[in-house]
């Protein structure tokens, strides 16, 4: 389950694809973010900041940004670049993704402080593609850490940090940590509501230990 931690973004959907449309909204779903659909530029409001598209549709832009699927790798790529365009950020200097191991795991993605979206997994696989996912998204950020609490079993951790660092390789300088995960499971943060207690912990995971990443 993911939750946006900041302001819902809004983006607009220019197309008459539906099938495209679909995964828009999906894809849009998952980062909390609002969708607002047209069949025609014609028809978007000035209040848009950003809106997604296909190319050869016809559209002709008349002041607003606009992002095309042929651009991205995928529409979930396409989707992400367009929140954060929305709510303004356009370049980074740190991108930390905070995990804390367990049977189920939690997962907090930060980027230049703010959290953009917290998951909880229970396959270690859906983990591993989403971490490098997000660091390859984001490979252009000055900085890129990996933070994982350390777990009891030592042997486990150890083998996180190996399936991660394979995954992630190629992505630009990774650095991947483990960190004391001592008292993630309670913190002075407000829980959001939703939030499950493995994406709480991560998040505590990374307020923890922010200042050793500067």
């Amino acid at each position: 389950m993911e939750k946006r931690l900041k302001e819902r973004a809004l983006i607009g959907l220019i197309t008459m694809d539906m099938r495209f449309a679909a995964k828009v909204r999906q894809a849009a779903s998952r980062l909390g973010a609002k969708v607002l659909h047209v069949p025609s530029i014609k028809e978007l409001p000035l209040t848009v900041r950003v809106a997604v598209a296909k190319r050869g549709e016809d559209i002709r832009e008349r002041g607003w940004r606009i992002l095309y699927l042929e651009d991205y790798g995928s529409v979930e790529e396409l989707v992400e670049r367009a929140v954060e365009a929305a709510l303004g950020v356009e370049r980074y200097r740190v991108a930390v993704v905070a995990i804390d191991p367990g049977k189920t795991m939690g997962a907090a993605y930060i980027l230049d402080g703010s959290v953009v979206y917290t998951r909880r997994y229970g396959v270690l696989e859906s983990l591993v593609d989403d971490v490098a996912h997000f660091l390859r998204t984001h490979r252009g950020a000055e900085r890129k850490y990996i933070l994982i609490g350390a777990a009891s079993d030592v042997e486990v951790g150890a083998r996180l940090v190996e399936r991660i660092r394979r995954a992630v390789y190629g992505e630009g300088n990774v650095e991947i940590l483990l960190v004391d995960e001592t008292s993630t499971s309670k913190g002075l943060l407000p829980r959001a509501r939703g939030m499950s207690r493995d994406e709480y912990s991560a998040l505590l995971l990374l307020v923890r230990n922010i200042l050793k990443l500067e």
